[in-house]
């Protein structure tokens, strides 16, 4: 059985917000009441920023909790060897909540239009607590900046992922845990799954040992990740049945706790080969999945 990958993409978010709406994903602000954004060609990519001058301060509304971090670079003349320092102060209703001093030097990859260059990028980041905060930026020390704002949920927000369908499985199975159904797909010797994965990205994957009649206890087994025969890594698990995990679909077999492996994965296209090794016989499931995607949370 061949299956097609299935990416789940977000809408674009309101209010300017042009990332995923993931809860530890990064997301642009790209509209900002007033002021007008200006394009920053930052490594052949092109990236939204606002102009803040010491005389135009910066406001921008936060819900939190939350995270807020500003990526500044300096607008310089384009001397050699120029180097410009500034500090830039976030406030709300005129207390200060972080003050940042930097100091730069010419960037070779970012550009924009009518700037003779720009500085290399530095970055303040902003704690923003429960409730709606209305957070200016104050410049001081250098004519003008542009500056780059994004959103993000607070450190150790939960996580979240697409599940990614294999081009290659024997079956598929639904594990019934409580109220919630999650697709794994079957691992059996010789009958891997196989995977196709966009860089860069991490795969996590999420498997289980199928207990049948005759094992009891605690048992091993083996899982080899294969791409164009070469084994990028072999994971040993220990594992015991499951104690609220059923299949939906297979009634004389039982689900093992559910046991997890990640793999980095670099740039371009990768077709992933998972491979059960050991035991000899029967099969193990698995679920793969990798973060949700974002648009513009890198700089």
């Amino acid at each position: 059985m061949r299956f097609l990958v299935r990416t789940l993409l977000p809408a674009l978010a309101a209010l300017g917000l042009t990332t995923a709406a993931a809860a530890a994903g990064w997301e642009t602000i790209e509209s900002l009441p007033g002021r007008k954004p200006e394009t920053v060609t930052v490594k052949q990519k092109r990236r939204i920023y606002f102009r803040l001058t010491p005389p135009t301060p910066l406001t921008v509304s936060v819900t939190g909790p939350a995270r807020l971090r500003v990526i500044s670079r300096a607008i310089l003349s384009g001397r050699p060897d120029e180097v410009a320092a500034y500090q830039i102060v976030a406030l709300e209703g005129g207390r200060a909540l972080l003050t940042t001093r930097h100091e730069t030097s010419a960037a070779r990859s970012a550009r924009a239009t009518g700037v003779a260059a720009l500085g290399k990028g530095r970055t303040m980041l902003i704690q923003v607590p429960d409730g709606t905060h209305a957070i200016q930026l104050q410049l001081t020390g250098t004519p003008a900046v542009l500056v780059r704002l994004q959103r993000a949920g607070p450190e150790g927000a939960p996580q979240a992922w697409v599940s990614l369908t294999p081009i290659q499985a024997t079956r598929s199975v639904s594990v019934i845990e409580g109220e919630k159904s999650i697709a794994y797909f079957s691992l059996m010797p010789g009958k891997p799954v196989v995977l196709r994965v966009v860089g860069p990205s991490t795969l996590d994957c999420l498997t289980r040992l199928d207990y049948d009649a005759t094992m009891t206890g605690t048992q091993a087994y083996r899982l080899r990740i294969v791409e164009r025969g070469r084994t990028l890594r072999t994971v040993d698990f220990r594992t015991s049945k499951s104690g609220g995990a059923t299949y939906a679909e297979l009634k004389d077999r039982v689900p093992s706790r559910y046991d997890r492996f990640s793999l980095p994965v670099g740039h371009g296209l990768h077709e992933i080969e998972v491979h059960l090794v050991k035991p000899a016989s029967g099969s193990a499931e698995i679920h793969a999945r990798i973060p949700q995607p974002s648009v513009g949370n890198t700089e």
